[in-house]
This record gives C-alpha cells, sequence and structure tokens, in this order.
C-alpha cells in the first residue's frame, strides 16, 4: 500500500479491508489449484489447508500493509508479514484439530461426534467454530508482531470476522438459500474474501498519524499556496494568518479584508485541529450544513475557536469578496 494513493476521505477505512479481501481470494485460488493439479494432501486435511493458507494470507497482509505505510526498512517488510503467516498458520491449523479431535466430540452425541469428523459435511453447525477459530488465528499473528496493541481489537475483530466468514461461505454454497449457488468452490471462494475483508476492516486500519493537516488558498490571490500545519518541515504547533509583513506564517493582502494578524491553526498532541478568530472581522468556518462565526467577542477571555475537520473553509474579510482558505488532510510526506 502507498499512502498517497489513500486519501483522506472515509474510502480509507475500507482500504486495508480490500487489500486484504484480495489476499484472502489469492490464497483460495492456489489451493484451489494445487487440489485440482497435484494434491499434496487427504481429504481430512481439507479444511486446515484452506482455512490456515487463506488466515495466513490475510494475516501477512495486514503487516505488510502496516510496514509499508510506515515506510519500514526492506528486511522487516519481509521478515515481519512472514512471522505474522506463520504464527496465524500454526494457530489455525491447531485450532481446527483441536476443535474436531477435543472440543467438538465432547459437545455433541455419537452422532453427532461422528458427523464432525466426516470431512466432506458442510453443516454449519460443526462447521462454523473452525471458521471463527480461523479468524481468531489470523488475528494472532498481527498481534505478535505489533507487539500486543490492540489485542482487544484483534482478537473480537478477528473472531467477527470468522463468524462473518462462515455465514458467507454457507449462504453461497447452500442449496436452498436464495443467495447459494449450489458450488462449494464459489462459496469458499466468497468465505475467503469475507474473511479479509471484514478483518481488515474490524481489526487495524489505516492510522491519522500518517497524515498532517494543511491550509491552502482557494481564492485567485495566491491561489493553492499551502502551508504545513505539523507536516515533516512544519517548526511550530500554530499557524498564523494575516497581512503583518513580519512574523506570520501565511501572509494575505490587507486589500482583500484580511487584518494584521486574523485567523490562526493548531493541532495538540492528540492531533485535533483547530481554528480560533483573532480579528474583530469577519471570520466564518464553512463546512457541510453547518457554519461557524470565530470573529473575536471583546467580552470573552479568549478568542473564538471550532475543531477542523478535513476539507473545512475558512472565510477570512468581507461577505462579498471574501479570502478563502480550505483545511486540508495530506499525507505527512507530502512536500
Amino acid at each position: 500500500m502507498n499512502i498517497f494513493l489513500v486519501p483522506y476521505t472515509w474510502h480509507r477505512h475500507f482500504a486495508l479491508g480490500w487489500v486484504c479481501a484480495a489476499a484472502g481470494l489469492i490464497a483460495w485460488w492456489v489451493v484451489l489449484g494445487l487440489a485440482t493439479i497435484a494434491p499434496v494432501w487427504t481429504l481430512d486435511w481439507d479444511g486446515p489447508v484452506f482455512l490456515g493458507t487463506v488466515g495466513a494470507a490475510v494475516a501477512g497482509t495486514s503487516v505488510l500493509a502496516e510496514q509499508t505505510l510506515y515506510r519500514k526498512t526492506l528486511w522487516r517488510r519481509m521478515l515481519f508479514p512472514a512471522l505474522a503467516a506463520m504464527l496465524s498458520l500454526g494457530v489455525i491449523v491447531g485450532g481446527f484439530w483441536m476443535w474436531t479431535k477435543v472440543i467438538g466430540p465432547s459437545l455433541f452425541s455419537a452422532d453427532g461426534a461422528a458427523d464432525l469428523a466426516d470431512p466432506s459435511l458442510v453443516a454449519l453447525r460443526y462447521r462454523l467454530p473452525a471458521w471463527m477459530g480461523a479468524g481468531v488465528g489470523v488475528a494472532f499473528g498481527p498481534t505478535v508482531t505489533r507487539k500486543g496493541r490492540g489485542i482487544l481489537t484483534h482478537m473480537a475483530g478477528g473472531a467477527a470476522s470468522g463468524l462473518i466468514a462462515g455465514c458467507v461461505w454457507y449462504l453461497f454454497g447452500y442449496t436452498k438459500s436464495a443467495m447459494g449457488y449450489s458450488d462449494l468452490y464459489v462459496a469458499s471462494a466468497f468465505g475467503a474474501m469475507a474473511l479479509g475483508l471484514s478483518f481488515g476492516w474490524f481489526a487495524w486500519g489505516v492510522p491519522d498519524e500518517l497524515y498532517a493537516g494543511w491550509l491552502r488558498i482557494v481564492t485567485d490571490n495566491r491561489h493553492a499556496r499551502r502551508i504545513p500545519i505539523d507536516g515533516l518541515d512544519a517548526g511550530g504547533r500554530e499557524r498564523f494568518v494575516g497581512h503583518f509583513p513580519v512574523g506570520l506564517d501565511l501572509f494575505l493582502p490587507a486589500e482583500d479584508g484580511v487584518l494584521e494578524l486574523h485567523v490562526s491553526v493548531m493541532v495538540n498532541r492528540k492531533q485535533q485541529y483547530r481554528a480560533r478568530g483573532l480579528t474583530l472581522q469577519p471570520t466564518t468556518v464553512r463546512r457541510f450544513l453547518e457554519r461557524v462565526d470565530l470573529r473575536y467577542d471583546p467580552k470573552r477571555p479568549a478568542p473564538l475557536e471550532t475543531e477542523l475537520s478535513s476539507g473545512d473553509r475558512i472565510l477570512c474579510g468581507p461577505a462579498d469578496n471574501p479570502s478563502v482558505l480550505e483545511f486540508l488532510m495530506l499525507p505527512k510526506e507530502e512536500r
């Protein structure tokens, strides 16, 4: 993944899910190809091989995406995804046999235990726990490589991903389902995609710390001129806008109704951005279905301020001809 190809919109929350879904689908294709051309395992190993391969691919891809987004060294991009994949593979295969041979038979009658041991039986009551265990196994590898950060989110997201994938697999393979193709090959493909998609959505996403705030001039005068609020080359945590000749971060001419010290934008340690109005002249933050008046009120002990989101616009000066600034979130590597 490339951070420049993941814009700071709501779509970024789904980017990793689609990548992991593609990894699950490729893993399904590899297993299907081996099973068709030259199978090297017995029928009893169909479940562990399929779930283990798909889970390992999803876990490794999640860690690889993290390493790539953070621009880690090549050896880390190779080692950590491989480690996560191997750990997840071991947990998934071990969990499958633990359910099939130990836990499952103790929960069912003799007939149920016999059905559970039959690898050709695809009843949801017998296979859903195996899918859920696969989801937990997918979460195990990335949790270890991330040194336990977000362990609850990973484990809960992994279990939920396994349950979702198991239900999708069953619905697309069940003969009487309206969604069913009565084709377990197609069903397993959708199950593999659902496992990767849901794990990528639930467990770990593109972090906001990879982005930084910028101010950009939208109006014709000095159009597209922009400055970082906390980019890599930013020296401060608050940026001042006005036409005072010395000491300001962004200069706008007085002819456009901008005061010597008109507005400022700051960021705190939690990466929350705020705009402050520093003049009695019109200063408005405009966003979807909302307008915030930031003109300085002399009766207040401090200037008015409001939290900013990417895409908000700050109008400085008279309403008939304001100078417009736009607040944007861009990758920190942006220059």
